[in-house]
């Protein structure tokens, strides 16, 4: 016989899970002396080491309970394809978190430093977005809940990615005054993992006028004011649309970042 110090050591346990499972009914010692102390029989090794494996595989205590208590093979099995099922999902989820990761590595890094103080025509490439499906106005109460909505179908690894993010509007004309009662949708660039369950948009190829503002309103309706004047100046044709783009994945508010581009697609 051996003591619980040694039992626990010989099964590569400790003696607090063998007071534990003692306690619970689950695993009993051999024989309890008078003095209370436990004592287990080198057999008794084949079933801790059972039961053990099944803990590893995250089978409660109750369910362990009843299949020794039954004996039964058919429904060890059953339990076992559910805790197989669990682990293909972890594996799943694993796999997903290293594909966007790897991903994010890949991406080039922010300019933060690359701010358009003025108006410029960029060329920016085509560029696929999802979109949300459904348009919030910008009060913080509205972009909140559209963000929640929009990350919970995408998935919240996505904001890991270091994809493209921002809003997409209708302004027509840089109208400064149309902005505050605009309504945006949010958008995200189409990673590798596909999501198939929401709208995609498409940005055109080709020369955009792009203005950088910080994220408030008051210097997002001067910038806009400042491309009016100068597409009105340079005698310009742009799009309806407004690509309002984060320039950094740390949002600081209204699912924006500190700084943001500002652009629209010249025609």
């Amino acid at each position: 016989m051996l003591t619980i110090r040694k039992f626990a050591e010989l099964a590569g346990t400790t003696r607090r899970t063998l007071l534990f499972y003692d306690q619970e009914d689950v695993f009993k010692p051999a024989h309890i002396a008078d003095n209370g102390y436990r004592y287990y029989s080198y057999d008794q090794l084949y079933q801790l080491k059972f039961i053990l494996q099944l803990r590893h595989l995250d089978l409660p205590l109750a369910t362990i309970k009843e299949l020794l208590a039954t004996n039964d093979a058919t429904q060890l099995n059953e339990q076992l394809r559910t805790v197989l099922s669990h682990i293909q999902t972890e594996i799943d989820n694993l796999t997903l978190l290293k594909d966007t990761l790897a991903e994010r590595f890949q991406q080039p890094k922010f300019n933060e430093n690359n701010h358009l103080l003025v108006p410029t025509i960029v060329e920016r490439p085509a560029m696929a977005f999802w979109r949300s499906p459904k348009s919030a106005g910008c009060t913080d109460s509205d972009i909140s809940a559209l963000y929640q909505a929009f990350y919970q179908i995408i998935g919240p690894l996505k904001l890991l990615d270091k994809h493209e993010s921002g809003f997409l509007t209708s302004v027509a004309n840089s109208d400064a005054q149309a902005y505050p009662t605009a309504s945006f949708q949010i958008i995200k660039a189409v990673s590798l993992a596909g999501v198939t369950t929401i709208p995609i948009v498409r940005r055109p190829a080709g020369q955009y006028v792009v203005a950088t503002a910080m994220n408030d309103m008051g210097s997002i309706l001067h910038t806009l004011d400042n491309i009016q004047h100068y597409v009105n100046q340079h005698q310009l044709t742009i799009a309806t649309q407004m690509w309002q783009l984060n320039l950094n994945e740390q949002l600081t508010s209204k699912a924006g970042s500190q700084y943001i581009s500002i652009e629209y697609q010249l025609l």
